[in-house]
């Protein structure tokens, strides 16, 4: 009885944490290293949160779950019943971007430059500079490329700015990402129209 109420206790005050000073200290205060800069929007980091670190400028978005051990080694017991345990160390870079519901198993490294979109289930290394996403995750594209791809479609800070209201400014950079979209579309169109026309 007096275990289950200090679990519920520690829990109530890691969410206290986690909702007054933030997911960063929130992550520091379980164990996690975290660089500077970071954006994270959890408070499970699991049963070795000491076995997690990420670099700076790292955004972990809500519902991400990184997992240090693999419980189903428990399956597997010796002659005199006793489990087997893995256990393995996540590790995530500078300048990173775990999407929305994506899972990072033990044993992971995330370099740095990289994106991973919502939804992944991360099984293995992903080398600096790319973006990854699907289950299991492979490489979508360079992030050379993904830079390239937001520069020409996405409006920046500065175009924003001038806007106080929230909607408002949303609403801006949804027309201002459109308008780019369909100049771009336009002028491969073109560019294929004219290389199709030529002898």
């Amino acid at each position: 009885m007096f275990g289950t109420l200090m679990k519920v206790v520690r829990a109530t005050a890691d969410l206290v944490f986690f909702f007054v000073k933030g997911g960063v200290y929130a992550a520091r205060r379980k164990g996690v290293t975290v660089g500077n800069n970071c954006r994270i929007y959890i408070h499970s980091f699991g049963s070795e949160p000491f076995l997690i670190s990420m670099g700076d400028s790292v955004t972990i978005t809500s519902g991400v779950k990184i997992i240090t051990h693999d419980g189903s080694t428990g399956l597997v017991r010796d002659e005199h019943g006793r489990r087997y345990q893995r256990y393995a160390p996540v590790k995530i870079g500078n300048n990173v971007f775990v999407g929305v519901n994506s899972v990072i198993l033990p044993g992971v490294t995330i370099g740095s430059n990289v994106v991973v979109a919502a939804g992944s289930v991360v099984t293995r290394d992903v080398p600096d500079n790319n973006v990854v996403g699907g289950i299991p995750a492979r490489r979508i594209m360079s992030f050379q490329a993904f830079s390239e791809r937001t520069v020409s479609t996405c409006p920046n800070d500065s175009e924003l700015d001038h806007i106080p209201e929230y909607k408002e400014r949303v609403a801006l950079a949804m027309q201002i990402e459109t308008e780019r979209r369909d100049q771009l579309e336009n002028a491969h169109r073109e560019q294929n129209c004219a290389e199709n026309a030529m002898p």
